[in-house]
């Protein structure tokens, strides 16, 4: 019984902490071009988890202006136009 506890523990953990970090940072040549035209989406926080887990801080590239925006992520949904810098976004 104990084991299985330490278990729920260690994989809600790493659960957490795959949440907070950022996914989707631009690689040249491995990303959709089509994600950095998509316009901006700020996702949603309906979900219980998603106001906790979220890095409210992102980027976007606004295809239009040409350059990098800053926007509030809501935690959960959006689009592959969502980075969590500027610099990773616009080499």
């Amino acid at each position: 019984m104990k084991l299985v506890l330490i278990l729920a523990c260690l994989v809600l953990y790493v659960a957490v902490i795959e949440a907070q970090t950022c996914s989707g940072q631009f690689r040249p040549g491995r990303n959709n071009p089509r994600s950095c035209t998509a316009r901006v989406n700020g996702g949603h926080n309906r979900t219980r988890g998603c106001n906790n887990n979220s890095n409210r801080n992102m980027w976007y590239y606004n295809a239009r202006a040409d350059r990098c925006i800053r926007f509030a992520y809501r935690g959960c949904g959006g689009n592959g136009n969502r980075y969590c810098t500027e610099h990773v976004l616009c080499v």
